[in-house]
């Protein structure tokens, strides 16, 4: 076998494995674990963190839909981080201030990580929850967040985010597919250890285990990894949920990919530590799988069409794989039209789709390596 042929099945396999054998690895492993057990104890105190920047189009429903949860509320602390907005965010807030709604207005634009900080420092509650304005939670999400806190090993609990389209009421199909692949590789990896990473808009930590963060830290990879280096578990549930509307372009959405991309090989290169297989066993295997292979697919998928394109000439399977690749290119062009011109959500926006993540992981590589280091957002982006 030729030094070639070795780069095409060594990256070949490295595609797969990263969406379809890493899955059925983490499978067989589960099958000789059990279930994360839970059990029934008094409800906790908890504070809910709510990051918001110039938000004045959903603060008011966020907040609403805050107090509204199946929680206590006398056990139900409510903090709103606003970075510095511009907007009537504030004033709307203050509007909930004498029911018992705490806002902490930064006077300079810091990020929202550093005004989590800030807010963690003053929390209450014994459990602190982390959400955006954005981000409608289910009436039991926090109900269930809690649950698994009655195991002393469990340090944090993560959920998933459902987009809907508020217009016609449906889910939207847009990357869902590579959605569903990270909720089942969560809860993969939650049964066996503890899950790489958390959802954003909706995780939970038990508050004496949160480590000061620097400001440009992605908050919901770095404090995961730090419950994890503290010797705890990051659990993922299907029952913790919430809604947000999908990002409104597609240009909105590549950006956010590669700014989250270029903040998490940040997060990931300074914490090479927890690849330390002798210190951490399992989780070094997840997070080599997860997030440092899974994050190299796309320099995979540029580099294996040429190197198929040179095997060609070697044997008739090279020919058909060659063919192949060149399929789903085609594929994707059909994908890109169809969305572009708005005829319909046909399969091939699938794979227009997960070409564009690809892309978008990529240019926050670029982002990465040119020393870009962005810690502020804005909503929608």
């Amino acid at each position: 076998m030729t030094y070639m042929e070795i780069l095409f099945f060594l990256m070949s396999f490295l595609i797969f494995y990263s969406f379809l054998i890493y899955q059925g690895i983490l499978y067989l492993l589960g099958l000789a674990v059990s279930p994360v057990i839970v059990g029934s104890s008094d409800l906790p105190a908890v504070t809910l963190i709510i990051s918001a920047y110039n938000e004045e189009n959903v603060i008011r429903q966020k907040i609403e839909n805050s107090m509204n949860l199946d929680y206590p509320r006398d056990k139900l602390e409510i903090i709103v981080v606003s970075d510095n907005s511009t907007d009537n965010t504030d004033d709307i807030v203050k509007e909930f201030v004498s029911r018992g709604v705490i806002l902490k207005a930064a006077s300079v634009r810091r990020g929202k990580t550093a005004g989590l900080n800030d807010a963690v420092s003053m929390a209450s509650g014994d459990i602190v929850v982390f959400t955006d304005a954005d981000s409608m939670f289910e009436v039991n999400a926090i109900l269930e967040m809690t649950r698994f806190y009655s195991n002393s090993e469990v340090g944090a609990v993560t959920g998933s985010t459902n987009y809907i389209d508020h217009k016609n009421g449906e889910m939207v199909v847009t990357s869902s597919l590579y959605t569903r692949l990270e909720r089942l590789t969560k809860k993969l990896e939650s049964k066996i250890g503890s899950c790489v990473g958390a959802d954003g808009a909706i995780f939970s930590i038990r508050k004496s285990l949160y480590l000061h963060l620097n400001d440009d830290d992605i908050n919901d990879l770095v404090i995961p990894l730090n419950i994890v280096r503290q010797g705890y578990r990051v659990i993922y549930s299907d029952n913790v949920l919430c809604t947000e509307e999908p990002s409104i372009t597609a240009v909105s959405a590549f950006s956010r990919q590669a700014r989250i991309t270029n903040r998490t090989l940040r997060a990931l290169f300074r914490r090479l530590y927890l690849l330390n297989v002798i210190k951490y066993p399992l989780f070094s295997f997840e997070l080599l799988s997860h997030k440092f292979i899974r994050l190299s697919v796309p320099f995979f998928i540029v580099a294996i069409l040429p190197i198929n394109l040179a095997l060609v000439s070697q044997s008739e399977f090279y020919k058909i794989c060659f063919i192949g690749q060149l399929f789903i290119y085609f594929l994707v062009f059909v994908g890109f039209i169809q969305e572009k011109y708005r005829l319909g959500r046909g399969r091939f926006i699938i794979a227009y789709h997960f070409m564009m993540v690809q892309v978008s992981i990529l240019k926050g590589w670029v982002d990465f390596l040119l020393g870009e280091n962005r810690v502020t957002w804005n909503p929608r982006n």
